[in-house]
């Protein structure tokens, strides 16, 4: 096969957990002997040091500068503005093609958002639009794929043109295939378009979810909440293996028990940041740590400032050394309808216990390991105000009975449970059928 992949997370080792899992994907079918290739977006910094790490395994990166995208002139300075793309083979023998992440500062979220929609909505892109749409299809089309993996309204929409029997790339065939990492993704339902960027046009989406090749749900959660609200079949695999192995072998093993932190990833409302923020006023003598990623906006750092017990932390690309080597507890009180929860499997392969909410697809993440705590999960409701999903109370207790016992002075039951998530975890993946995805595609 040769599996062409659409990344839409920003950066080459972004904290999203979509575009983890997408990359683990890839890398696992490339070690099976398939090509692969991938667009993502980079700064000029990042890919440097993609092509260094090559260098030192003996890795021709290639690295060569494409086209530059025109997005004619800027309104305000009148100066024009061109964005990079740059094409390089990493240290997995993965080839890139590199939009820059500069992209954003001509192409603001607002005006990205209204003309991606016109486009799907009806096939009439702006300059900018059709120059960005010009340089995937030209890329797509280069690497000749045979499957086209992506999880987004526009390139659905791309790749929908291109096959048209009128299109100047009719001659190419390849299968369609789309991920759906989100509720919020999916063009029906209570979710839909929640979060910024996800579904922009649902009735325009739901017609092209129809004509696409295959539908890939990351949990049972998601795969019935696709049939449930928009009677869509999906197909349900747990992300593929080396999301969370590294080249297949499973991570060492911490004994955290002398520790003295309590983690969050992610800080932010969706999350479950009020569960996280009650737990510290609560157990002063606890120490707490938040990372901060893609959700955690400015009004959640404030309050995370307010508590001198939190330490507040940037993303890291070493979470090996920056968390894992760290937490003794990983909290993950999401109340959204999460699809899986791809830092609760990281977490028990290391035997780092996971306190969890029951929302989404969560449980199944958890494998009947505890501890799965309840919460009032978001029903999608917004404010009409600021547009953010509406976060009921909840009740604190039952978090922080659990909290206290594993950070209790008698070690014995984090023991207990760090080595029983530890076996019990790998016991589960060592169980999966770890080309399940692959047999899934050459089937189609």
């Amino acid at each position: 096969m040769r599996v062409f992949l659409v990344q839409t997370a920003h950066g080459l080792d972004s904290p999203s957990g979509g575009y983890k899992s997408n990359y683990g994907f890839i890398n696992q079918l490339r070690s099976y002997g398939h090509a692969v290739a991938q667009t993502c977006y980079a700064f000029d910094e990042e890919i440097e040091e993609c092509a260094a790490k090559a260098k030192d395994k003996g890795i021709n990166p290639k690295v060569d500068r494409l086209p530059n995208i025109d997005f004619g002139r800027n309104p305000k300075t009148g100066l024009g503005q061109q964005v990079r793309v740059t094409k390089f083979v990493d240290e997995n023998q993965i080839l890139n093609i590199a939009i820059s992440r500069h992209l954003w500062a001509s192409y603001l979220g607002k005006e990205v958002t209204a003309e991606t929609k016109a486009y799907i909505e009806g096939n009439d892109p702006s300059s900018r639009m059709a120059n960005l749409i010009n340089m995937y299809s030209t890329q797509i089309a280069e690497f000749q794929p045979t499957h086209v993996v992506f999880n987004d309204g526009l390139t659905m929409k791309i790749t929908e043109q291109m096959l048209r029997s009128a299109g100047p790339q009719s001659s190419l065939k390849f299968k369609r295939v789309c991920v759906v990492h989100s509720a919020e993704q999916l063009p029906f339902g209570p979710f839909c378009g929640g979060l910024s960027g996800h579904c922009l046009s649902a009735d325009s989406e739901n017609e092209m979810m129809k004509g696409l090749d295959g539908i890939w749900s990351v949990s049972k959660g998601i795969r019935d909440y696709a049939l449930t609200h928009g009677n869509l079949q999906t197909s349900f695999f747990v992300h593929n293996t080396w999301t969370y192995l590294d080249e297949g072998n499973i991570p060492m093993r911490r004994n955290n028990v002398d520790k003295t932190e309590v983690g969050l990833i992610n800080a932010c409302a969706l999350k479950g940041l009020p569960i996280f923020v009650e737990l510290a006023k609560r157990l002063p003598h606890i120490q707490f740590v938040a990372w901060m990623t893609w959700g955690s906006k400015q009004v959640y750092i404030d309050q995370l400032r307010e508590l001198p017990n939190v330490k507040i932390e940037s993303a890291t690309k070493n979470t090996e050394r920056d968390i894992w080597d760290r937490v003794k507890v990983l909290l993950v009180p999401s109340l959204w309808n999460e699809a899986w929860g791809a830092v609760i499997t990281e977490a028990q392969l290391r035997g780092i216990p996971v306190m969890a909410s029951n929302a989404g697809g969560i449980p199944e993440a958890k494998i009947g390991v505890p501890y799965l705590l309840p919460v009032n999960g978001l029903t999608g409701a917004t404010d009409p105000k600021t547009g953010e999903y509406i976060v009921p109370k909840q009740d604190i207790t039952p978090w922080e009975e659990a909290l206290v016992k594993l950070m209790a002075r008698d070690t014995s039951e984090y023991e207990q449970l760090s080595d029983y998530t530890a076996r019990r975890t790998v016991q589960w993946i060592r169980g999966l059928d770890h080309r399940a995805q692959e047999k899934w595609l050459l089937d189609m």
